[in-house]
C-alpha cells in the first residue's frame, strides 16, 4: 500500500527547505488556498499559479501546486471570475487543488533559487555578501574568462531565449554575483564595493544598468523565468528526499 501524504506534510518539509523565517516582511507565502489536514494526490512545482500551470496539474491528477510567486499579494477586495486572477482562483478551488507558495525564503535558502543560479553557472566558493538580503557571489572556474564567452555559457546552461547586456566591451570577468528573478538596486553599493566584474539576474531597471556600466560592472540580464525556473528540478529532489514516495513533477512553462 502506497503511502499517504498531507498538504500538511508538504509544508513541513518545505518549512525544512525554505523556512518561512528567511522571507522578506512584505512577503506573502505558505498557504494560499487549501485545507492543510486534506490528503495529497500529487503536487506540481511551477513558478506561478496561471491558467496554464493549473491545467496541467488537473490534467496529470495533481492536487496541490507549489509556487515560487505568490498568487496574492495584496489584501484581496473581491475574487471576480471574469478576472484572469479570478477564473484562476475559481478553477483551484472547483477542482480541489491547494496552493502554496514559497517565494523569498526560496530565494534565501541554502539550496534555493540562487544556489541552484550559481551552481547552474559552475559558480565555486559561493558566498552571501553582507547587507545584500537576496543573491550570492562566487568565482568562475579558473582564472577568468571573456564576458562575452561567459554569455554565451549563461543563455545555453540556462536555456534563455537571449540575453540582454548593459556593453558591448568583452573584457576578463571573474566575480560573479547572481540574483535570480528581480534585481534590487540596493545591491549596487555592495557590489561595487565587492569590486564584482558581472551581475547575472533575470531583469533590471535601465537606470541601474547604466549605473554598473559607468562602475565598470557587466550585466547579463537572462529573462526573469529561466533564472528562476532553475529551482524547481532541485525543489523536487529535497521534497523527495524528505518525502520519498511523494508523487511530484515540475511544470517548465515558458523560456521567457
Amino acid at each position: 500500500m502506497s503511502q499517504e501524504y498531507y498538504v500538511k506534510d508538504i509544508m513541513a518539509a518545505m518549512e525544512k527547505i525554505a523556512p518561512a523565517e528567511l522571507a522578506c516582511d512584505w512577503d506573502r507565502i505558505g498557504l494560499m488556498i487549501g485545507d492543510a489536514n486534506e490528503r495529497v494526490n500529487g503536487v506540481l512545482l511551477a513558478l506561478d499559479a496561471q491558467s496554464s500551470s493549473i491545467d496541467h496539474a488537473i490534467n496529470t491528477g495533481a492536487n496541490m501546486i507549489i509556487t515560487h510567486h505568490p498568487l496574492f499579494f495584496d489584501p484581496l477586495t473581491s475574487v471576480d471570475y471574469r478576472t484572469p486572477r479570478g477564473a484562476n482562483v475559481r478553477k483551484l478551488i472547483k477542482n480541489d487543488i491547494h496552493l502554496f507558495s514559497a517565494h523569498t525564503n526560496l530565494d534565501k535558502a541554502p539550496q534555493g533559487v540562487n544556489h541552484a543560479l550559481a551552481t547552474a553557472l559552475g559558480l565555486v566558493m559561493q558566498i552571501s555578501l553582507e547587507d545584500v538580503e537576496i543573491g550570492l557571489c562566487g568565482s568562475v572556474g579558473q582564472d577568468s574568462v571573456s564576458l562575452f564567452s561567459f554569455a554565451d555559457m549563461v543563455k545555453k546552461e540556462l536555456g534563455a531565449s537571449g540575453l540582454l547586456l548593459n556593453t558591448d566591451k568583452d573584457k576578463e570577468v571573474s566575480r560573479v554575483f547572481v540574483q535570480g528573478g528581480a534585481f534590487e538596486e540596493e545591491s549596487i553599493p555592495v557590489l561595487k564595493s565587492y569590486r564584482v566584474d558581472v551581475v547575472v539576474t533575470g531583469e533590471m531597471k535601465h537606470h541601474n544598468m547604466i549605473d554598473l556600466e559607468e562602475s565598470g560592472i557587466a550585466v547579463i540580464a537572462a529573462g526573469h523565468e529561466v533564472t528562476e525556473r532553475i529551482v524547481l528540478p532541485s525543489l523536487q529532489e529535497q521534497l523527495l528526499h524528505i518525502l520519498p514516495n511523494l508523487p511530484v513533477s515540475v511544470y517548465n512553462g515558458h523560456k521567457w
